[in-house]
């Protein structure tokens, strides 16, 4: 048996849910690669962005086959996938990494406070800062139980360079309920944002 939530009507079994939430990530990473055709990007860059797309859609299916223990945990990390593909279609006009236990995109961490490295370097006569996700949400957070987030202020006004963390509080968790992280960092340039991209983080609390 697996858990029962909404989403569970929508498979008889948890490897019937898993075998669809995989192909359709297959299938949609399709549209994804046409988007990058489209954009023009040079040779290079072009078999560049289709190649991360590529390892999105490997590493993906393989959490959602290996970890992917419940509805709530498959629709988590198939979701935070497309949010990859997404962000690598668009690709970064700046530098932007996020770190947990020194390790990007895909993470483990034990159970406890999470601290997750954002870093960015905006392009010269720029500055980045963290910025929302949507108008009232600055995080968009998606767990398989509670969490708490905690932000510093010096992150969301920004500098020459940011370098900060994001802690996150899993006392309500358990081990391997995954939890997924998209924040957004803006490059600005005098009183306007002249970039924004979203970068996802998928962790596996162990």
């Amino acid at each position: 048996m697996f858990a029962a939530d909404s989403s569970s009507e929508r498979a008889t079994s948890i490897e019937d849910y898993q075998n669809a939430c995989t192909e359709f990530i297959t299938d949609i990473s399709k549209d994804y690669k046409d988007w990058v055709d489209r954009y023009q990007l040079g040779e290079q860059e072009t078999v560049r962005r289709k190649s991360e797309i590529e390892a999105i859609v490997r590493k993906t299916n393989e959490w959602i086959e290996k970890h992917g223990t419940t509805i709530k945990k498959v629709d988590i990390i198939m979701n935070d996938g497309v949010n990859k593909m997404a962000e690598n279609t668009a690709g970064y006009p700046f530098r932007y990494d996020i770190l947990v236990n020194k390790t990007s995109r895909f993470t483990q961490h034990e159970l406890g406070e999470i601290r997750m490295n954002i870093r960015a370097t905006p392009r010269p006569g720029r500055f980045a800062r963290l910025g929302n996700y949507q108008k009232d949400q600055l995080l968009l957070i998606s767990s398989s139980s509670p969490v708490d987030v905690s932000v510093s202020k010096e992150s969301l006004k920004g500098g020459d360079i940011l370098d900060d963390y994001v802690i996150i509080g899993s006392k309500a968790c358990q081990r391997y309920d995954v939890i997924s992280v998209t924040a957004v960092v803006e490059e600005v340039e005098g009183d306007h944002v002249a970039e924004s991209r979203g970068y996802s983080t998928l962790i596996l609390l162990t």
